[in-house]
C-alpha cells in the first residue's frame, strides 16, 4: 500500500471520528438540557422507555446503514414494517404458536426485499424511485390484508418479545443491542462488510475488480428486509396488534439516525456504531420532547429540522459549498 493510499485512510478515519464525536456531544448536550428540564428524564424507567422507543428504529437502522453505505436507498422500510406486523396479527390469530409467526414475519420482511432488489438489480431502476413506489404499493397491500382495520394479537408468548423483560432488561432492546454487535462485526471483520464499503466508494471500480456488484445490492436488501421482518415483529408485539398505518414516520426516522451517525449519502462512508449513536439522538430528542409536554406538531418540525440539518452537514462535508453549481 503506498503512502497516498495510507495519507487517504488516515483521513477517512479521522473523519469518521469527528463524526462520531459530533453525535457523541450532541447526545450529550440532549440528555444535559432534559435533566434540567425535567426531573424525572434521568429516572431509571424513563432510559428503558427511551430503549423501548429505540429499539424499532435501532433495528432497521441497521440494515439501512449498509444500504446506505453501498450507495442506495430504502424509502420503504416503513411500509414493509406494516406488512410484517399485518402478517404477524393474521397468522396469530389463526392460532400459531409464537415461533411460526415469527418465522412467517420474517418471511414477508425477506420477501418485501426482495421485490426492491428484483427491480433494482434486475431491471436497473433507480433506488429511490422503486422504494418510493414500494413504498406506497406495500401500504396499500398492509390495508388491504385486514381491510383497513387493526389486527388485535392476544398470544402472550408473542408480546412477550416486546414486552417483556430479561433480568430487568426489555427484550426488545437486547434484540436491538444484538442487532448491532452482529452489523458491527460484519462491517469490520467479513469480506460481505467491506465489499459494502468498497461498492458504495466506486461500484464501476468494483465491478472491475470481480466484486458481484448486483448479487451484492440483492443481498442487501434481502437483509434490508429481514430487519424490517424484525422490526415488525417487535413493533407488533408492543403494541399487541397489527396496524396498517403502523411505523409511517419510521422512514424518515431510520434515515435521519444513519445520517445523523455520519453515513454519507454518496455511499462508502460511516459506521455501525455511529448510527447507533444518531437512533439514541432521536430517541432521546423524542422522549424529552414528550416529558417537556411539547406539541406533537411541534415535535414533527423539530425533527423535520434535525433531517435537514444532518443532511447539510453531510452536504458541507462533501464539498457542496466549494461547488458553483
Amino acid at each position: 500500500m503506498n503512502k497516498k493510499m495510507l495519507y487517504r485512510r488516515g483521513l477517512e478515519k479521522l473523519g469518521d471520528a469527528s463524526s462520531l464525536l459530533t453525535v457523541a456531544s450532541a447526545l450529550l448536550v440532549l440528555i444535559v438540557f432534559f435533566a434540567v428540564g425535567t426531573p424525572y428524564f434521568l429516572s431509571g424507567k424513563n432510559f428503558l422507555n427511551i430503549g423501548l422507543y429505540a429499539a424499532i428504529v435501532g433495528c432497521i437502522s441497521c440494515s439501512v446503514t449498509f444500504i446506505n453505505i453501498s450507495g442506495m436507498i430504502d424509502l420503504s422500510v416503513g411500509s414493509q414494517i406494516a406488512v410484517v406486523g399485518m402478517v404477524a396479527a393474521i397468522i396469530s390469530r389463526m392460532g400459531a404458536p409464537w415461533y411460526l409467526v415469527c418465522l412467517a414475519s420474517l418471511a414477508s420482511g425477506v420477501l418485501c426485499g426482495f421485490i426492491n432488489g428484483f427491480f433494482i438489480t434486475v431491471f436497473k431502476l433507480n433506488a429511490f424511485i422503486t422504494t418510493i413506489a414500494t413504498m406506497q404499493t406495500l401500504r396499500g397491500f398492509a390495508f388491504l390484508l385486514s381491510d383497513g382495520q387493526s389486527l388485535p394479537i392476544s398470544d402472550g408468548a408473542f408480546k412477550f418479545i416486546g414486552r417483556g423483560y430479561l433480568l430487568g432488561i426489555p427484550v426488545s432492546l437486547l434484540i436491538m443491542i444484538a442487532s448491532y454487535l452482529v452489523f458491527h462485526v460484519i462491517s469490520k471483520y467479513t469480506v460481505f462488510g467491506r465489499n459494502v464499503y468498497l461498492i458504495g466508494g466506486n461500484a464501476q471500480a468494483s465491478y472491475l475488480a470481480g466484486i458481484k456488484v448486483n448479487r451484492m445490492r440483492m443481498n442487501l436488501y434481502l437483509l434490508n428486509g429481514f430487519m424490517a421482518g424484525v422490526a415488525g415483529i417487535l413493533l407488533a408485539a408492543q403494541t399487541g396488534s397489527g396496524m396498517p398505518n403502523a411505523a409511517a414516520t419510521y422512514n424518515m426516522t431510520a434515515l435521519s439516525a444513519v445520517i445523523l451517525g455520519g453515513v454519507a449519502l454518496t455511499g462508502g462512508k460511516g459506521t455501525i456504531f455511529g448510527t447507533f449513536l444518531g437512533c439514541m439522538v432521536l430517541s432521546v430528542l423524542q422522549n424529552g420532547m414528550t416529558m417537556m409536554s411539547v406539541g406533537t406538531y411541534w415535535q414533527d418540525i423539530i425533527i423535520g429540522f434535525v433531517l435537514i440539518f444532518s443532511v447539510s452537514v453531510d452536504a458541507v462535508k462533501g464539498g457542496s459549498l466549494k461547488r458553483k453549481l
